[in-house]
Parts: C-alpha cells; sequence; structure tokens
C-alpha cells in the first residue's frame, strides 16, 4: 500500500510540473547578468565607513519584563515598524513582537497542532517569519502551511501547501509573494530543489520549469526496502543537498541557488529574472568536495545576505584562505550594484566586522537584516552594549549603556539607509 501512495504522489508531482510547463510562471526575464567577482576583490580590503551607506544610527533597548524576557536573538526582523524576535528552548520556538520604541507588544502564534498555531520545522527560527508586503501581517511557516496573523498577533487564517511532504520530499520554506505564495522542495532522491506557486486556496498556479542545482553524490538512494514499503533518505544523503536560500527585497523574492553561484528574482507576476552569477575563481568549492578541498575554498553564507537599492551585503566564509587585515573565517562584502564592485571589508576593530562607525563612533556595524524601509539592524546583548559603551566614543551608547543591567533584554541597533 505505502508502495502505491509513494508511485501515486510521485505522478501527481510530475503530471503539476507538465502542466504548468508552458505558462510563464518561473520564465526569466532578463538576459543581461551581473557578476559578482571575489577574485578582483582580494587582495584590495578596506575599511568602509557606515556613513558611506547611511544616514543615522538609533539604539533602542528591548523592554524588560517577567512576560517579555528575551536570551541570545541572533536574527531579529524589523518590519512595519515592528521587531519580530525568535527564542528557542530544545525543540520548540516562541516568536515576540516589539514596537520601534522597544515596547514589548505580546506572543505571536504559539505552539501546538490546532489552526493558527505552529508545529515542529526543520528550522524554526526568524527564518520561518515572512511580513506580507502589501498588508504588512505577520506570518509563519510551519512544516506544511503558512500562518497569517493581524499587526496584534490575532490569527487571520492558514494556507497549506497542495502537495504533502514526505521521507523523501521535503517542504523547507513557504513566502508569501503578492496574493500568492512561493514554496521549496527538496528532492532528496535527485538530490534538487524545486518551486511551486499556489494561491490562497492552497490550489498549484505555476512552477519553475527547470532545475535550480545541479544533481549530485552518487545516486544510490533507495525510496524503498525489499517489501515495499516506504524507506526515508539517510542522513548522510540529505547533508548532500543544499537548500537555495530566500529573502524579501521591496515586493520581490531573491533566491541563491543551493549551489551558492546564483541569486534570482520572482517578480509578483511569478516571473523569475536571472541577476547575478557568483565568481570564485579559483577559490570555488569542487563538485563533491572532501573537508579539506572545502577548507581551502571560499564560498558565500547565503543566509547572511541582504540588499537595498545600491548594495548588496554579503558574508563569505575563507576557510583557511588567509585575507588581508581581517579574522578569519567570515569576511564581509559590500557589492555596489551600480558600478559592479565588490570591497571586501578588514575589520575596523578585530572582534567585530562590519563598517567602522563614524557615524556616531560608537562600535562597528554589519547588518542582520534590512526591512522594505530600508532599516538595517542588528542587535547586541545588554553585557555586550554596556562593554561596547565603554570602549567606543559615543555619546548615544553611552546613555543608553546607563539605563541597562546585565540581565536586561537586548539592544537594537537601527540604521538608516541613504
Amino acid at each position: 500500500m505505502k508502495q502505491h501512495l509513494f508511485l501515486l504522489l510521485a505522478l501527481f508531482v510530475s503530471s503539476i510540473l507538465n502542466s504548468c510547463a508552458g505558462n510563464r510562471s518561473g520564465e526569466s526575464t532578463t538576459d543581461g547578468i551581473k557578476t559578482i567577482s571575489l577574485p578582483d576583490a582580494i587582495g584590495k580590503e578596506k575599511i568602509v565607513n557606515l556613513s558611506e551607506v547611511a544616514q543615522s544610527i538609533r539604539y533602542i533597548p528591548l523592554e524588560t519584563s517577567d512576560s517579555s524576557l528575551l536570551g541570545s536573538i541572533p536574527r531579529p526582523i524589523l518590519e512595519r515598524g515592528v521587531f519580530y524576535v525568535t527564542i528557542t528552548s530544545g525543540f520548540t520556538s516562541i516568536y515576540k513582537m516589539y514596537s520601534i520604541d522597544g515596547k514589548y507588544l505580546g506572543q505571536l502564534g504559539r505552539p501546538g497542532r490546532a489552526a493558527g498555531e505552529y508545529h515542529s520545522n526543520v528550522d524554526m527560527s526568524s527564518f520561518s517569519i515572512s511580513v506580507g508586503h502589501k498588508s504588512g501581517n505577520p506570518m509563519i511557516f510551519s512544516t506544511d502551511k503558512i500562518i497569517e496573523y493581524d499587526k496584534n498577533g490575532k490569527f487571520i487564517k492558514e494556507v497549506r501547501s497542495p502537495i504533502d511532504p514526505t521521507y523523501n520530499l521535503m517542504l523547507s520554506k513557504i513566502k508569501p509573494l503578492g496574493d500568492n505564495y512561493l514554496s521549496i522542495y527538496t528532492d532528496f532522491i535527485d538530490k534538487n530543489s524545486f518551486i511551486l506557486f499556489f494561491n490562497a486556496n492552497g490550489e498549484m498556479i505555476g512552477e519553475t520549469p527547470e532545475a535550480l542545482d545541479p544533481k549530485q553524490g552518487d545516486g544510490k538512494n533507495a525510496t524503498e526496502s525489499s517489501d515495499g514499503a516506504e524507506k526515508p533518505v539517510p542522513l548522510s544523503n540529505m547533508r548532500m543537498v543544499m537548500n537555495p536560500y530566500l529573502y524579501d527585497y521591496k515586493d520581490n523574492i531573491r533566491l541563491i541557488t543551493g549551489s551558492v553561484d546564483s541569486i534570482f528574482s520572482f517578480n509578483t507576476k511569478m516571473e523569475k529574472s536571472a541577476l547575478y552569477h557568483i565568481d570564485y575563481g579559483k577559490y570555488k568549492v569542487p563538485l563533491n568536495a572532501s573537508w579539506e578541498e572545502r577548507a581551502q575554498s571560499i564560498f558565500l553564507i547565503a543566509g547572511f545576505t541582504c540588499e537595498w537599492e545600491s548594495h548588496l551585503y554579503l558574508t563569505y566564509n575563507f576557510g583557511k584562505n588567509e585575507p588581508n587585515g581581517y579574522k578569519l573565517p567570515h569576511v564581509r562584502g559590500l557589492y555596489n550594484k551600480n558600478s559592479g564592485e565588490l570591497t571586501l571589508l578588514k575589520r575596523p576593530d578585530p572582534e567585530l566586522p562590519g563598517f567602522n562607525n563614524d557615524l556616531d563612533n560608537g562600535a562597528p556595524f554589519w547588518p542582520v537584516h534590512i526591512s522594505r524601509e530600508g532599516e538595517m539592524i542588528m542587535s547586541l546583548s545588554a553585557v555586550k552594549f554596556i562593554e561596547l559603551s565603554e570602549k567606543y566614543n559615543s555619546p548615544e551608547m553611552k546613555r543608553v549603556a546607563a539605563t541597562l543591567t546585565e540581565e536586561s533584554n537586548p539592544v537594537m541597533v537601527v540604521v538608516k539607509l541613504k
């Protein structure tokens, strides 16, 4: 019986992909692709001032109370004047909301299996949160559905993906795109990923016509045992599949391929544009690289990518390659979308990556998120913020630090882009 169910699922996926081929969903609309050349930037590293891209900086302590206590929040989100932060304990994640002034607004959703509740994800973190471009409503991706709430955190609706995940077919992400949704599936048999689009009724409306990444591995995965039962793909093979990474840019969705060598964009009509090719030159990770080969290579850490009108904010893992003037292994890169130049940033502080903060002589800054309004953010624990306020000569940092204790919630650093 399980054998028949798996075959039916395979036929169902195949029929969807074939029936949608020929619509314009997922078709490329861009012929000119810009190259982001890493070899051209190596050896030309320099300190870059924050004032080159930004006009102002704010330090916002998040309210500390019994109901709003937080731990570390490395990947907060700011959209429409609301901070969304994630705290994780074991296998449970809790999402909390704070105003732009740091006031606690309440919890977003709750764990569970009922309507409006989220359950276990491969990645229950800030990567699971999206904010609708039109509505401004927060949404949580949870295993096989996306849940929408209003700005006060009240449940509105949830929409399920049209294809259920299986042992060998994993749904790794859902994000809103205009009035519809974009989802990424990973097939551990083909060791590949593909994109499906569906509407608010959970109905399939499009797909990407071509594979996003080349097939990898030896192809020895089995989906059935000798008795015909489904058999999960071994974890070792799952690790060989690198899922594409998605991030929002205005009303579009950017996609960085699992091979981390191309950046695409999807607009609200589900049309795909090829934007950038990432050139590593001799530093490129070989196909099926060994650990030693990987350590000698350089690759982009896709999940740290941010973007605004003039620049891409990139983070490279240099492995054992020795860069000029900063600490291994992570190196920040600033790509100018107008000039086509990539600049690798020297660290103004050996322990802190990013821009030299010449706006107020405060600590170095690097964004973990950029809002649709052009606000870059990062968070600092209260302990770290107090320490940095003593090290750097920013009057505003010193003022805010005087209001904190070591038990206070983190401080959000908000930088307004030019």
